[in-house]
């Protein structure tokens, strides 16, 4: 999925009886360090706001450049009609930064910007304008990091915003938990779903360069103990792989589900190893119809760039305070614990297709969901460490330690209705993947 750029406005403000010499070496000094620190195109203000007259003027000039969002750095004291006058003009969220007070020298205050920021987030929670506060100079890490974090947060907000959702049929039979609502998903991700017929599919798989097929079965059966497979199955597992990888190139979809049972049966596959190959080309599919499980995959991806794993919790472990994720097998390459002995083997439920079999690596671990509870969505989330762990019954295996007790965390997850899947990310994003869902309007679930 290619990345999409926020376009970020930034400008200096104060009320106009205050002395311009502060505000202008702001203006530049922060001008210059959004352009060098921000992952967004930083388009910047062409003359201080000091009224509601220039802040109409500088909402047009970013208006014309198509500006994501708002920065207002206090180059002076800044009443209240101006950032909200630049807020009613955008139609788009505002950031208000206020750096430090100068040195006291005895004479007046030279910005007296926190007392500005105080008063207009004040009024900005009453008029019900979106916004968020940050006090702290530049070169103060907690204040640079929540300005970063912020803008990721909007980018990822943007990134999902007309996102396109393939659908490759609905629900496993009886999997009422992986239902979705597509109008709370268009409403609160702006994310668009479209269905494509397994007949699509199949038909596609049967099209494809024999020539193709037969490369692609090579290079996957010199990397893996592929002995045990049935006849057909190898084949079938590298045309089902390039010909998801053709439709998605075609329809330009940012992430799929596929309800990978009992259609699959008839054309001898099950996706297990063709989706984590894909997931690590970043081509985001989710296993057993899972629309909400794929949701939080694409966001963990769009957060971090990372591959996410969909799994199944099967076990509690008390005495080590872990939980014990397995899955079938649709694994990313690139965290299997040892490429060279994890083994293709047919799926170990279904008795068909292609699947991984062995252990995942160790690392810190994000594991979420966003989760449709009572008609809202919630994020569940947890974070640990992945220890070394033994493939104890066929299928992908990991033991994740926690720090939250494993009880208490179950007693939540059976109280709130948590869902059965969850995505595994190879980073603690925690932080960031609560602020993405506070600016989605998203509460997360308060573990028990």
């Amino acid at each position: 999925m290619d990345s999409i750029s926020l376009k970020v406005g930034f400008v200096t403000t104060l009320s106009g009886r205050w002395p311009r010499e502060l505000p202008a070496q702001r203006m530049k000094d922060y001008g210059e360090w959004l352009k060098e620190n921000l992952n967004a195109d930083v388009v910047l203000a062409e003359e201080f706001v000091d009224s509601p007259i220039s802040a109409q003027k500088t909402a047009r000039q970013f208006k014309a450049h198509g500006v994501d969002l708002l920065i207002m750095v206090y180059g002076a004291f800044t009443e209240d009609n101006i950032c909200s006058c630049l807020s009613e003009e955008l139609g788009g969220p505002v950031i208000l930064w206020a750096p430090y007070e100068p040195p006291f020298g005895g004479e007046r205050l030279k910005s007296n910007a926190l007392v500005a920021l105080t008063m207009n987030a004040a009024s900005m929670r009453r008029l019900k304008q979106e916004h968020h506060a940050v006090y702290g100079d530049k070169e103060d890490t907690a204040a640079a990091e929540k300005i970063k974090s912020l803008i990721e947060a909007y980018r990822v907000k943007k990134q999902l915003k007309g996102s396109l959702f393939a659908l490759f049929g609905y629900r496993p039979t009886g999997f009422y938990n992986c239902a979705f609502d597509e109008g709370l998903i268009r409403r609160t991700f702006g994310i668009r779903m479209e269905e494509i017929s397994f007949k699509t599919l199949y038909d596609l798989m049967q099209r494809m360069d024999k020539t193709a097929v037969n490369r692609d079965m090579q290079d996957i059966s010199s990397q893996y103990d592929y002995s045990e497979l049935p006849d057909g199955h190898l084949e079938n597992h590298s045309k089902l792989y390039l010909a998801l990888t053709q439709i998605f190139k075609e329809q330009g979809f940012s992430i799929a589900s596929i309800k990978c049972w009992p259609e699959m049966g008839p054309v001898q596959t099950t996706p297990c190893v063709a989706v984590g190959r894909l997931i690590d080309e970043g081509i985001l599919i989710s296993c057993e119809g899972d629309v909400d499980a794929g949701i939080t995959m694409l966001i963990q991806n769009t957060i971090t760039g990372l591959p996410c794993y969909i799994s199944d919790m099967v076990q509690i472990d008390d005495t080590k305070n872990a939980l014990v994720f397995w899955h079938c097998g649709a694994a990313p390459p690139s965290l299997l614990a040892d490429k060279s002995k994890a083994l293709l083997r047919d799926h170990p439920l279904a008795g068909q297709g292609v699947s991984f079999w062995g252990t995942l690596r160790e690392g810190d671990v994000t594991i979420a969901r966003f989760c449709n509870i009572d008609g809202n969505y919630k994020l569940f989330l947890v974070t640990g460490r992945a220890v070394k762990s033994e493939m104890v019954t066929p299928g992908m295996m990991i033991r994740v330690e926690i720090d939250h007790p494993v009880r208490s965390l179950l007693d939540t997850i059976l109280e709130e209705g948590i869902p059965h899947h969850y995505c595994l990310v190879w980073k603690n994003d925690a932080e960031q993947l609560m602020l993405v869902a506070r600016i989605l309007g998203i509460p997360v679930v308060e573990l028990s």
